[in-house]
């Protein structure tokens, strides 16, 4: 089978593409690696999206997979290896299987990137984590560490706080880049205790984490170490199409098309300014409807 449409991630931007593409009419197949809503299932709450005063990530999610489930959106969970163009016919490539489709929209998102220390790999989910919505509950009642200075961290480290015994805010400059609503809110918390122009500098541990090593000496016991010192695309089976720069963004045109005609991109996998779930939204549903319009000229 031919489709319309291949839509490569299923997180806010992929899903309003698959909201938009399936009420225009057209056959489309979604492609998700992990869970419907992407990097919302690792937030812990939202309170920036219209029509929500605040509401957990995870929730967020599930809503917007249920709008999609509700159209009878076609999906599978599928990790994409790679893309091969054929003149007007996509192929993608999933492990063991081979989808076609005329035109694709990626909309793979961002992932945590890591702080490149040695003995990180070693203790993901032993002590080193991208994701306190995730794993903060397997802490509670311990003191954990947070690195970054941007929303994110912040946020976190909020969170984190109503559950562990201490939270350590690790920040590298001397002041914060996160929105002074969320700084304020540091104030509040007598367990965060705040370590400007810091950095990690080793980790270390027998079989989980055990305490980390700051720059200046000094060292932390804790538990675990949650990372939040920026995000990188997930763009690498595109390797071989040339679209994207040296980062590893996508880059597109004002209907989010790449430089290869019928392929799209939207979400935090392109270059652009405002990296925002509203935003993601908005690219999707521009790609989608571009898309088909494509499909109807013929």
């Amino acid at each position: 089978m031919i489709y319309d449409l291949i839509i490569i991630g299923l997180g806010p931007a992929g899903i309003s593409a698959a909201i938009y593409a399936k009420r225009a009419g057209i056959k489309i197949l979604g492609l998700e690696s992990e869970a419907p809503g992407g990097l919302l299932n690792k937030i812990n709450a939202v309170d920036n999206y219209p029509g929500y005063k605040h509401v957990m990530g995870p929730d967020l999610a599930f809503q917007m997979y249920e709008q999609i489930n509700d159209l009878g959106v076609e999906y599978k969970i599928k990790k994409v290896t790679n893309i091969e163009v054929n003149g007007d016919i996509k192929k993608v490539y999933c492990n063991e299987e081979v989808f076609e489709a005329k035109n694709i929209i990626i909309a793979t998102g961002r992932k945590a990137k890591k702080l490149g220390l040695k003995n990180e790999n070693k203790f993901v989910g032993k002590g080193v984590s991208y994701c306190a919505t995730c794993d903060g509950a397997l802490y509670k009642g311990k003191d954990v560490a947070v690195v970054g200075g941007g929303n994110s961290a912040i946020e976190e480290a909020l969170y984190l706080a109503n559950i562990v015994n201490k939270v350590y805010l690790i920040h590298r400059r001397d002041e914060f880049r996160a929105e002074q609503e969320l700084v304020d809110n540091l104030k509040d918390m007598n367990n965060i205790e705040i370590l400007y122009n810091r950095t990690v500098t080793e980790l270390v541990g027998e079989e989980n984490l055990e305490k980390i090593v700051l720059d200046d000496g000094k060292e932390l016991e804790v538990s675990c170490l949650f990372t939040y010192v920026g995000y990188e695309p997930y763009s690498d089976f595109l390797s071989d199409l040339s679209i994207t720069d040296e980062k590893g963004y996508i880059k597109v045109d004002e209907n989010y098309q790449t430089s290869i005609k019928g392929i799209y991109a939207v979400g935090d996998a392109i270059l652009k300014k405002v990296y925002q779930i509203v935003t993601a939204t908005s690219e999707g549903a521009i790609a989608a409807l571009e898309v088909a319009k494509r499909v109807k000229k013929g």
